[in-house]
């Protein structure tokens, strides 16, 4: 009778709640070091690929972009795929997908979370040695119905590398086709521009053509305003991306002493005048503290991170991962068939389909389990992670037959329990 009494009862939580306007995406761009490719110096003993996978799936599953960006990607459909597979949606869900790529042997990729964004459309630069892709999103949001949603534009680049006056000079080459194209095609409002731009300082000339306003009054900006000369300079040790390893054979060594990698932004975004705007202090070198100036991710200790992203990060790449976060202005789309399960400071969108979706209200982050169970009380899905002010988290729940179940989330100061329905 207890158990039919507390059944009933939870029955009883679910009820509408208005969506809040706004959301956060989280972006994350990635020199992924010689995916699924093997030379003479990166091969399949070390730098395998199947091990990579793993330590990419550690980073992503835990910093959870919406948006992902990466350089030095075998240009093959099945490498551009295994990263769906293998690494984004390994958990069963299905809610990454992915861009289609251009040119041949490393090539750019965004791959981007369907629950939140949608691609458009995109188009790419002939720029040596590698092509720019260009990929225009907008946000599934509520507004779609009246035919309006907030687009933003995803410019990937990865410039050529080389200290030489011949490699500067093809970067510069290279940055003046980008800016053109800009200006050319009326790219405007929300502009993402990242990648390796192989850059060694700020005055360089193509660094210099990213952050000059085209003839059409478009200007690409720092987000971090960390402009100089970063090359083996300790004053820009914060900003550090290459490299984790201070020797190595396929991972180039030296320790961190290069801002090789960057996520800028236009203007529009930095004031959020088009319904975006940079979340101030998100940009991070991810798993940089300042304290690695020509020494390596893991040595000193480094607790910016639990030990084990940390170590795949060392693992992964001899470059670091660039992270921002965007608030964009709008209420996520949601359907007319879908309420809000919610107590206290946690919403959980219901009913599901193959991922569950919740965010905190709350004021500051926290770890918390999550278990979902069935009506017989056995638990089909246990997770644990960190919860974020006002930024949803998403997880599989493919491996749920259709029915209803009990959701509960704990922590420190959280407690929620509530029905949810499987489609």
């Amino acid at each position: 009778m207890i158990k039919r009494n507390t059944f009933l009862f939870l029955l009883l939580l679910t009820s509408a709640w208005p969506v809040f306007a706004g959301d956060t995406i989280r972006v994350m761009h990635y020199n992924l070091l010689y995916y699924d490719m093997n030379t003479s110096w990166c091969t399949s003993v070390n730098n395998n690929v199947t091990e990579k996978d793993s330590y990419l799936k550690t980073i992503t599953s835990y910093y959870k972009p919406d948006i992902f960006t990466v350089n030095e990607m075998n240009g093959s459909v099945s490498s551009v795929d295994r990263i769906i597979e293998n690494v984004l949606n390994d958990d069963g869900s299905t809610n990454y997908k992915r861009a289609n790529y251009a040119g041949s042997y490393l090539v750019n990729m965004l791959y981007y979370n369907t629950n939140r964004l949608a691609l458009k459309s995109q188009t790419y630069i002939l720029t040596s040695p590698r092509i720019t892709d260009v990929y225009r999103l907008y946000y599934k949001s509520d507004d779609l119905a009246k035919g309006d949603t907030i687009f933003v534009t995803c410019i990937v680049t990865h410039l050529k590398a080389g200290s030489g006056s011949s490699e500067a000079a093809t970067r510069a080459q290279a940055a003046l086709q980008i800016m053109s194209h800009i200006d050319k095609y009326n790219v405007d409002d929300n502009i993402l521009f990242m990648g390796d731009f192989n850059v060694y300082t700020s005055a360089e000339e193509a660094f210099q053509s990213f952050i000059t306003p085209t003839p059409s009054g478009v200007q690409i900006f720092d987000p971090i305003d960390a402009v100089g000369s970063w090359n083996n300079n300790s004053y820009y040790a914060p900003y550090h991306t290459q490299s984790t390893h201070t020797s190595g054979d396929c991972h180039s060594g030296g320790g961190m002493d290069d801002r090789f990698d960057f996520i800028l932004s236009s203007k529009s975004i930095l004031e959020g005048s088009s319904r975006t705007n940079y979340v101030k202090d998100s940009y991070w070198a991810y798993g940089q503290d300042g304290n690695r100036f020509n020494q390596s991710l893991i040595s000193p200790s480094n607790t910016t991170l639990p030990s084990h992203v940390l170590n795949a990060l060392y693992n992964m790449s001899d470059h670091l991962p660039v992270t921002l976060k965007l608030y964009v202005d709008a209420n996520p789309l949601m359907g007319s068939d879908v309420n809000i399960s919610n107590s206290g400071n946690i919403r959980v969108k219901n009913p599901i389909d193959n991922s569950i979706l919740l965010w905190s209200k709350s004021d500051k982050a926290e770890y918390v389990e999550i278990m979902v169970t069935n009506l017989l009380g056995s638990v089909m899905i246990r997770e644990n992670l960190t919860l974020y002010p006002n930024e949803k988290c998403s997880f599989g729940a493919a491996q749920l037959p259709s029915g209803i179940y009990i959701i509960t989330v704990k922590g420190k100061s959280i407690s929620f329990i509530s029905k949810i329905i499987k489609r």
